[in-house]
């Protein structure tokens, strides 16, 4: 771990977490105080604000395991406080806790992911109507591309679901740090062009220190693995890659390929901003309509 990363890990840590909400709350006694794993507030800032205009203050903790160690701490020591605990649910089961939230889905990034969303973004971002031929052909390819996406990446998620789940059942660790993109060297992600690269022996010799899963192992996971639709339980941050992708491709069509969209385009998007860019066409689950109602 570098400097910087320490850093970064000592500012998102429970102890300031709770320290930041202590100071918060003499100022703003009656206001709504929410806590974070990371930069999720660019998502729920707008929803949250629905309810509470301005009157709410984001708290960054780091990841799910301080979120869960702040709330643990403030409900000992401040219960009767307005406040609101947000987690992605990963490959983990639900925290059952009525005041913490637990996405629907692997991650706030699958909820920007859908066809869905698409339909938004096309709709207010490249002024198509439904009616509109283009319309129905970038859906479609859409919808092509995405499946071939979820088969090149299934064996990745389905081998590091069933990794965290046994690390849990012999409480260790799982022993495997990812990065925000698909391993390049696993499969070729383009739109038009997939192709799977890699099997279980190479995810191994790519990750020698995880903890080991076998090819029985995973086929026991996959069993109950997809008890929702692929985009909502494999990684987000591998869904909103190419989700990403399919907007820059559309984009490129428009202002210089144009195989399917004749008028250029003004609208940009970057995968450091999307979460922004995109916040007011990404979905909103009607457990966290409901669960930011109670906070009130």
């Amino acid at each position: 771990m570098s400097p910087q990363d320490l850093i970064e890990k000592s500012r998102n840590s429970p102890v300031v977490s709770f320290h930041k909400f202590v100071l918060f709350h003499r100022r703003y006694r009656t206001d709504l105080f929410c806590f974070y794993e990371g930069k999720d507030s660019q998502y729920y800032f707008p929803r949250i604000n629905d309810y509470f205009g301005e009157n709410h203050h984001p708290i960054i903790c780091g990841n799910k395991k301080s979120v869960v160690s702040t709330f643990q701490t403030i409900e000992k020591k401040y219960p009767n406080f307005k406040t609101a605990f947000f987690i992605d649910k990963d490959f983990d089961e639900n925290i059952h806790e009525d005041k913490i939230y637990n996405t629907p889905c692997y991650s706030i990034e699958n909820l920007y992911c859908s066809e869905k969303v698409l339909k938004r973004v096309l709709k207010n971002e490249f002024m198509l109507k439904e009616t509109d031929s283009e319309f129905e052909k970038i859906i479609d390819l859409f919808t092509k591309n995405q499946k071939e996406h979820h088969n090149v990446t299934s064996l990745f998620n389905i081998w590091y679901a069933t990794a965290k789940g046994k690390a849990k059942l012999e409480k260790t660790i799982v022993n495997v740090s990812l990065n925000e993109k698909f391993p390049k060297d696993f499969a070729t992600i383009k739109i038009g062009e997939f192709k799977s690269n890699y099997d279980l022996k190479l995810i191994k010799e790519k990750f020698p220190d995880a903890i080991d899963v076998n090819e029985k192992e995973i086929e026991q996971s996959l069993e109950n693995f997809y008890t929702i639709p692929p985009e909502k339980k494999h990684r987000g941050k591998y869904e909103i890659e190419f989700f990403l992708k399919f907007l820059k491709y559309l984009i490129e069509d428009c202002n210089k390929n144009k195989k399917i969209l004749k008028i250029k385009t003004k609208f940009k998007v970057e995968a450091s901003l999307i979460l922004t860019q995109l916040s007011q066409y990404s979905e909103t689950p009607e457990c966290l309509k409901k669960y930011i109602k109670n906070c009130a």
